[in-house]
């Protein structure tokens, strides 16, 4: 969303809680995505459970969703795992609260 790290509001969940989380990679790089605390559930293109995961990799050009599960109680980080990618804004906070 173009927010810096420092200046982003932390994304909550409530314990419990479903997430859908829908990424678009419009760059000319990969991504790979990784949501501390929670599993990964990566759909196929209708919705349907493909596969388990911690990372989500994010070709060029590409959508992809995946739903999480908030059964993990704190404070984790939202982010891509290369570092200068996460230095340019590509990480946020996300609380899972009771």
């Amino acid at each position: 969303d173009g927010v810096p790290f420092a200046g982003a509001e932390p994304l909550r969940l409530n314990y419990g809680e479903r997430m859908r989380i829908v990424l678009v990679n419009d760059t000319m790089m990969t991504h790979p995505i990784h949501l501390h605390g929670v599993w990964s559930d990566l759909e196929d293109a209708d919705g349907r459970f493909q596969v388990r995961k911690h990372t989500i990799d994010m070709p060029p050009g590409t959508r992809r969703s995946y739903r999480v599960r908030a059964d993990a109680l704190g404070r984790w980080a939202f982010h891509c795992h290369l570092l200068y990618h996460m230095e340019a804004g590509m990480m946020r906070e996300v609380r899972i609260e009771a």
